[in-house]
């Protein structure tokens, strides 16, 4: 029976109350379990059958800590490049004892043995069985009272990972592409001896609405009719003070029940989002005839609701900028277990936009929530399936994994999302009994019955709450239905809208959300490869090895490339960071969007090795873009323009709307500014436009349009967009060309082919400008790819290949030398931009590895770390006494492109100067197995 008691004391009882109030943080008493531990493998599995619990181990090891950690296992020897490696692996059992003395002050106590994460484990005391644990992701408990007697006692604990015990699939709690499959004993570890009669639990419901809270304290009684008392003492922590509030007392009626249900009201309540953080620590204090005992547990008042299509935070409209959340701890191969660590993390990402953190199949511990409830991080913590959920024992595993999760954890404010798990792609109908189970046990967070189930074509269950998905269920096959701008190529025809539309800013998920009713977050965005700097290697030096960074590094050696790796990685870097940039942009375009989680702000070194992050594995900045630059994009603020094209002639007028994704705490009053500027920062045009910006909404903000015809040469622009005397600016680069048409040359021959004329061309000492035929190169080349390659080659080439789908070219962008006269009338960076679109597309990238180890293409296109082709899409040869240059881009095919049209004729200028002048000699027999 559930009882709940008010009580609502004078002013003057309060300053009683104030003044009794006293410290009870002694009323526990804990033995330390930290230090060394005897150890021992149990490769033959004869541990049990030999009963190692009644022995002394002879090895030795140091807890918390793992059996990497700790040097012990078997040296790995697998070098695969899917992950990083393992210096020391094991998967099997491994046994720690520890020898115990148990003070007489523990007689009569309530006994419990406290491991705060560990594997599958079964726990001794002496020679008997106490208990055992399959749960993963929250503290395993055992109640010790009757085997712990003052005196001396062995502890035992055999931990086992072996993965047959956990069988949730391929998730990132235990697995070796992210925080690795370790074993051990991690956190807080102790036994803790209270009073007979205990408090067992205690949660905090915050009802912000009536400024009060209501408390629910479950309670061990020795004794049905004891009569009981408990005092709620309250602490409110914020970043200047703590406020003592008043205490309140309340009688216990004497009973068998074990929970009661209490209540508390505030005059003022200070309220959490994820710019203000006050905690509140409630202490209860439970006082029999005979003893008494404490508890505490932190707390914040704040109501996170799903409202239509959208998350509110205390009534204010929110939009979640998250981040994936894989457990990529490098130098320990697991998950920080203290709070200074997850501070250093989550203030990082924040600096960076980032308000969200999506905990990808797994649950962190509890110091990730404290955490985040200090920097202000919204979680959305996961069980630790991916899959098809076909065992009913599984499920309901899962179900007591999900229990054990809310008890331990749902008191933080900052866990406000629930999933079931990733990717669950069968067994629907028990993840759904799951949710509705843990959503009637505990109703605080929002729940959802899965992360992108079925890859998005799974519809929202009917106890989601919120729905997380890369594409509509209903549309998902069409670019209209996708909530993402990339996909991988098996899951969607050349990999969707980024690389097979026309780039421009006035794409949005509208159609994609219209028949979601729940808020939808879109899942997993970006994914898009960044080359790696293998300078990046000397930082592993913990218990995971970069041996899968050293492959490549040697494969990029052996292609004689190995000084390119540093400018590879800015120049896919830099392009990488503007496709993140749209993938922000268009969720924020979306009017009635909830969220993206971005995979990722840093990198995944698993899963076939996925650096597809601004940031390097361990949250360093690579310097491929500024912080101010990605912040444009990802903030609380975001200054939007939207038009139909990066590339106009001078003929055109550039028309763009302007529109303010307001998601702050705060509305704006204030005019925006805008101005069009040339590469050396003069003034084409400029103006103000008074707006408004409400939060929690996108805003219509202003038109702008602005005449062209003043452009006589082929320039690239930057519109600039600012709301003055704040952060918030945006800025997007416009190409703007002179009308044209492609010319000829009576000095150069144009060829397609290498027939006769060209090689009398060249025998004569002529010029060639060669466009060589798809027919012609395709088994020597691969096809044009505009976006960075979609998380890693090697993974997705096997799905492909496995669903009978075509391959992704895999390529990383271009990199080029932007004063390279070639681009005299072509301005460009070093890097590929949106004005390259369509001439990547109507490209091949040829193979040059058979050239000199130092020859390098002019256009080059930089090629996935796995396969480290050496490519080019415009390169240059001395053939005999002729010159030769090619482009492989059809440039005819796209000459209605003027983008295509201008390069055409800043190459025909380039090869009709002086300057055109190859160095690299190649034969007509070498420049035939070219070509």
């Amino acid at each position: 029976m559930l009882k709940r008691l008010r009580f609502l004391p004078s002013f003057a009882i309060l300053l009683l109350f104030i003044s009794c109030s006293e410290d009870n943080s002694d009323l526990r008493n804990r033995i330390n379990l930290r230090g060394s531990w005897q150890f021992a493998l149990d490769t033959a599995k004869i541990g049990i059958k030999e009963g190692w619990y009644r022995q002394n181990l002879t090895d030795s090891i140091q807890l918390p800590g793992t059996t990497d950690s700790n040097q012990k296992g078997l040296l790995n020897t697998d070098t695969t490049t899917k992950h990083l490696n393992r210096i020391y692996k094991y998967e099997e059992a491994a046994w720690y004892q520890k020898k115990l003395v148990i003070p007489e002050s523990f007689r009569d106590q309530s006994i419990h043995i406290h491991f705060e994460r560990s594997k599958c484990s079964e726990v001794w005391i002496d020679d008997l069985k106490i208990g055992e644990s399959k749960l993963l992701q929250s503290p395993q408990v055992f109640e010790a009272t009757q085997y712990l007697t003052p005196g001396e006692h062995t502890l035992t604990v055999k931990v086992d990972n072996s993965l047959k015990l956990t069988p949730y699939g391929h998730v990132h709690i235990y697995s070796d592409d992210t925080q690795t499959n370790w074993n051990g004993l991690l956190g807080d570890l102790y036994i803790e001896a209270k009073s007979k009669t205990y408090i067992s639990n205690l949660q905090v419901y915050p009802d912000v609405d009536q400024k009060e809270i209501d408390i629910l304290m479950a309670v061990n009684r020795s004794k049905a009719s004891e009569k009981l008392k408990v005092e709620l003492q309250i602490k409110q922590y914020s970043k200047d003070e703590t406020i003592v509030l008043p205490s309140r007392t309340y009688d216990l009626t004497s009973g068998t029940s074990d929970s009661v249900l209490l209540s508390y009201d505030f005059e003022e309540v200070a309220l959490w989002d994820e710019y203000e953080q006050p905690i509140y620590e409630l202490t209860a204090i439970l006082t029999s005839m005979e003893s008494q005992d404490s508890y505490s547990v932190p707390f914040g008042m704040r109501k996170f609701e799903a409202k239509g299509t959208q998350f509110k935070i205390n009534d204010r409209t929110t939009f979640l900028r998250g981040k994936h959340e894989a457990g990529v701890f490098p130098l320990t191969g697991h998950v920080p277990m203290d709070v200074e660590s997850w501070v250093r993390v989550y203030e990082i990402a924040k600096s960076y936009g980032i308000n969200h953190y999506r905990f990808h199949s797994y649950c962190p511990p509890e110091a990730a929530f404290t955490a985040a409830d200090q920097v202000g991080i919204y979680i959305q913590a996961e069980l630790p399936f991916w899959g098809g959920l076909e065992s009913d024992t599984v499920a309901l595993a899962l179900r007591e994994e999900g229990y054990a999760m809310l008890k331990a954890y749902a008191n933080h404010p900052s866990f406000v999302l629930f999933s079931h798990g990733n990717e669950i792609w069968s067994g629907h109908d028990r993840t759904e009994e799951n949710i509705a189970a843990l959503k009637a046990y505990d109703d605080r967070p929002l729940y959802t019955f899965g992360s992108n189930n079925s890859i998005g074509y799974q519809p929202p269950s009917r106890s989601s709450e919120f729905f997380v998905a890369a594409r509509n269920p209903i549309h998902g096959d069409s670019i209209l239905g996708h909530t993402r701008l990339t996909h991988a190529f098996a899951d969607a025809e050349e990999g969707a809208t980024l690389n097979t539309q026309t780039p421009n800013t006035t794409v949005n998920f509208d159609f994609a959300i219209s028949n979601v009713k729940v808020p939808l977050v879109s899942h997993e965005i970006g994914q898009y490869q960044v080359y790696p700097d293998y300078r990046e290697i000397d930082k592993y030096t913990g218990v995971l090895k970069a041996w899968n960074l050293e492959v490549f590094k040697d494969s990029l050696e052996k292609a004689g490339m190995l000084d390119l790796d540093s400018i590879f990685q800015k120049a896919s870097g830099a392009w990488s960071a503007l496709c993140y940039k749209a993938e922000m942009e268009t969720a924020l375009r979306t009017k009635d969007m909830a969220g993206f989680q971005l995979l990722d702000l840093q990198d995944f070194p698993g899963q076939g090795t996925a650096l597809v992050g601004i940031l390097d594995a361990f949250m360093d900045d690579k310097g491929v873009v500024s912080k101010e630059e990605w912040l444009q994009s990802c903030n609380d603020v975001v200054i939007l323009g939207e038009f139909s094209k990066f590339v106009w002639t001078n003929e055109e007028t550039l028309e763009a709307t302007i529109k303010i994704a307001n998601y702050s705490n705060h509305d704006i009053s204030s005019p925006f500014n805008w101005k069009l500027t040339s590469a050396d920062e003069q003034v084409i045009d400029q103006g103000s436009i008074e707006s408004e910006a409400f939060m929690g909404q996108l805003n219509e903000a202003g038109e702008i349009n602005i005449d062209l015809a003043s452009i006589q040469s082929a320039k690239q622009l930057t519109l600039h967009l600012e709301i003055p005397h704040s952060n918030y600016s945006n800025q997007y680069p416009i190409w703007v060309y002179p009308v044209n048409e492609i010319t000829g040359s009576e000095a150069i021959i144009i060829a397609k082919k290498l027939n006769n004329e060209v090689w009398n061309e060249l025998d004569a000492g002529g010029q060639v400008l060669l466009f060589p035929m798809t027919e012609d190169i395709v088994d020597k080349s691969v096809a044009g790819h505009f976006p960075p390659e979609f998380w890693n080659y090697g993974m997705f080439k096997g799905i492909s290949e496995w669903a009978k789908k075509p391959i992704s070219p895999g390529t990383l962008g271009l990199l080029m030398d932007p004063e390279h006269p070639i681009f005299n009338s072509f301005p460009t960076d070093f890097h590929t931009k949106w004005q390259w679109f369509s001439i990547i597309k109507a490209s091949r990238s040829l193979y040059l590895n058979k050239t000199a180890i130092d020859y390098r293409p002019i256009v080059q296109v930089i090629d996935n770390l796995e396969r480290n082709y050496k490519m080019g899409m415009i390169f240059e040869f001395k053939v005999g006494k002729g010159k030769l240059l090619v482009c492989t881009a059809d440039l005819f095919k796209i000459q209605d492109k003027p983008e295509a049209r201008q390069l055409f004729n800043s190459i025909l200028s380039y090869m009709e100067s002086e300057v055109f002048n190859p160095s690299y000699e190649i034969n007509s027999n070498q420049l035939k197995e070219l070509l």
